[in-house]
């Protein structure tokens, strides 16, 4: 019998529905009592990203803040009305491996309440803010499972002075243990001389050229893992705050921005996609997912 052919994993749009000076790039010139006082984007940038989308036909997966989702309703009931999957970027953007376990699942708890304020009653998936949950951390999935999340999207297996974690999986899995299934999805990267390339948004696309993204992406399929996008509502506007950053930070917080409209457009153009919350559930459903239990590695 022949071997079917390989079918490569469709693409998946992801957005972190934040106001640019969540970003902990900005924290030493934005601390969290600052912010109200902060001029608010993030209603001009949510609307460039659900009409680019809409252009194309696309249905992505909104991870909101809860600090924006309480300060902006309306625009999380405008993710919802034009078909999107709403997940949870936590309450208040901090590094979870700076948290304690009771205040993690606090600020879960509270960024939930403020999504179901805000009309979002089912939340399947999580992101940390800044892919923060680390090996030191990873028992906090459990918390995670118990606050009724399916899945979480926090891992990023690559080398990185705060959250990089490159012995992690590079591919899905379930966690261990008793009670509900949970998933996690690692983010993308293409697997090379050892190492593990990221390529698929954030400052690794705003700064790739777009033949270098293209080429990352088509190895990185053929290798199995889909090209799972991030994006921010800031990095589709115009604004560009100059806050006192040094040139290396401001590369990282703004460099290649007014690129990634063009390049948003032009991955559209490229394939089918699905959102994170449907190809979890072929994963579930597929009964080949490896069970693992992530604390040690």
């Amino acid at each position: 019998m022949s071997k079917p052919a390989f079918v490569p994993p469709l693409d998946i749009i992801t957005v972190d529905v934040e106001e640019w000076f969540h970003g902990h790039n900005y924290l030493d010139h934005m601390p969290p009592e600052t912010w109200d006082d902060q001029e608010l984007r993030v209603e001009k940038g949510m609307t460039i990203c659900l009409d680019l989308l809409d252009r194309y036909g696309v249905k992505g997966t909104f991870f909101v803040l809860g600090w924006t989702a309480e300060r902006h309703p309306d625009v999380i009931r405008e993710i919802a009305r034009r078909g999107h999957e709403i997940g949870c970027h936590s309450y208040a953007h901090p590094e979870v491996f700076k948290l304690t376990r009771d205040q993690f699942r606090a600020d879960c708890e509270r960024a939930l309440a403020a999504l179901a304020a805000a009309g979002v009653d089912e939340v399947a998936g999580y992101r940390a803010p800044s892919f923060s949950i680390t090996p030191s951390v990873h028992d906090y999935l459990e918390v995670l499972r118990d606050c009724g999340f399916r899945y979480d999207c926090s891992i990023f297996p690559i080398h990185h002075p705060r959250y990089g974690q490159p012995d992690s999986p590079r591919r899905p899995f379930m966690l261990a243990g008793d009670g509900t299934p949970f998933i996690e999805v690692p983010m993308p990267t293409w697997r090379f001389l050892g190492a593990n390339v990221p390529f698929s948004g954030g400052g690794y696309l705003r700064l790739l050229p777009w033949s270098v993204f293209k080429l990352l992406r088509g190895w990185a399929r053929r290798q199995g893992i889909p090209c799972l996008v991030y994006m921010h509502p800031w990095e589709m506007d115009d604004f560009r705050p100059r806050v006192g950053q040094s040139t290396s930070t401001s590369l990282r917080s703004q460099g290649g921005q007014a690129t990634m409209p063009l390049k948003i457009a032009r991955i559209l153009e490229l394939g089918e996609f699905e959102t994170l919350g449907q190809y979890v559930a072929r994963l579930e459903s597929s009964g080949n997912l490896p069970r693992r239990a992530v604390a040690g590695y």
